[in-house]
């Protein structure tokens, strides 16, 4: 389970032979796990840095390991910082692509695959085209903060035309949506309409990404009603494409109503997520419990669900994160 974590197979070892016999010093280690006390405190180092061992008041120079549960909140703490900073470079990325060609102020002609719309009212009629003509897949970024009623019903009117024809929709908002009723509702309508709806801690600008063929993106990212950049082409729009998929993955989906707190959860719900986050399997959590394998297993696989989690580790990560544990 560690090593998802980004330990390796030995540190995850070590750590477990320093929980199992606290007494053991290096070189008993070592000589358990068949490798040298080099690599034993090499090990010890890594995990020292993660906080999953510390450093005995009562022998210095003695290290003993950290409570699993202790040890585990840690890393799924340093993930999230890790996630959230990824997120923040990627947006910073995406915002350096837009002053690329946004900020020079030329205008670039249709042959580059890049057409200047000077405008909200141009900006609209051009996604109301490419909603219309869209076949297979739109993509949006939708950062900032709560949307106005008129900007929320013309989404629904053009995204509604296009779910009817079979094309597929994928939204990513601010966590703050959740909290705002009016885009919260928006979301749920989306959702209920096969739509997907999803929420990160950072986004990037604003990016409508159309087939994969035809991208708008705002001239100013600070001031939107400027106008877009209309883009097209491979080399401009792979890595934007890149950009939604990989902020897609660590996105957390919107989920049934009510599930966005831990409030949704009922306590054998939240024990359960707090053994197997411990590093129980289903049936020792199922002991733990006093319930069947199988009810555990159950369970799990409903939270996993609602999480959108495709692993134990990945739903002990997200409910981490939505503060369910």
């Amino acid at each position: 389970m560690l090593v998802a974590l980004g330990l390796e197979t030995t540190d995850e070892a070590v750590y477990r032979e320093m929980l199992e016999s606290p007494a053991l010093g290096v070189e008993e280690i070592a000589v358990r796990l068949a490798t040298t006390p080099g690599r034993v405190r090499a090990c010890l180092d890594k995990l020292f840095e993660l906080r999953l061992v510390q450093e005995s008041f009562e022998a210095p120079g003695r290290f003993l390991a950290v409570e699993p549960a202790m040890g585990l909140q840690r890393l799924l703490a340093r993930q999230h910082a890790e996630l959230i900073e990824r997120q923040r470079q990627m947006a910073d990325s995406q915002a350096s692509f837009l002053r690329l060609f946004a900020g020079t102020g030329s205008r670039p002609s249709p042959g580059d695959g890049v057409e200047r719309l000077e405008g909200m009212d141009a900006v609209r009629r051009r996604l109301q085209e490419l909603t219309r003509d869209a076949v297979r897949e739109m993509l949006t970024f939708m950062p900032g903060g709560p949307r106005s009623a008129a900007v929320l019903r013309a989404a629904r009117h053009n995204d509604g035309q296009a779910l009817e024809r079979g094309v597929a929709i994928r939204v990513i908002g601010p966590e703050g949506a959740r909290e705002d009723t009016a885009t919260l509702g928006y979301a749920r309508w989306l959702t209920g309409q096969r739509g997907e709806f999803r929420t990160a801690a950072s986004l990037p600008p604003r990016m409508v990404l159309v087939d994969g063929a035809t991208a708008l993106i705002p001239l100013d990212p600070e001031d939107t009603r400027r106008g877009a950049l209309c883009l097209s082409g491979p080399a401009l729009l792979a890595p934007l494409l890149a950009l939604f998929e990989q902020t897609w993955e660590r996105a957390a989906p919107l989920g049934p109503p009510g599930d966005g707190t831990a409030h949704s959860l009922s306590d054998h719900e939240r024990a359960l997520l707090t053994y197997i986050a411990q590093g129980h399997t289903d049936e020792s959590a199922a002991r733990q419990l006093h319930v069947s394998p199988r009810t555990a297993r159950r369970t799990m696989a409903s939270l996993m669900d609602r999480l959108g989690a495709r692993s134990r580790f990945e739903a002990g990560l997200k409910a981490a994160r939505l503060g369910w544990l």
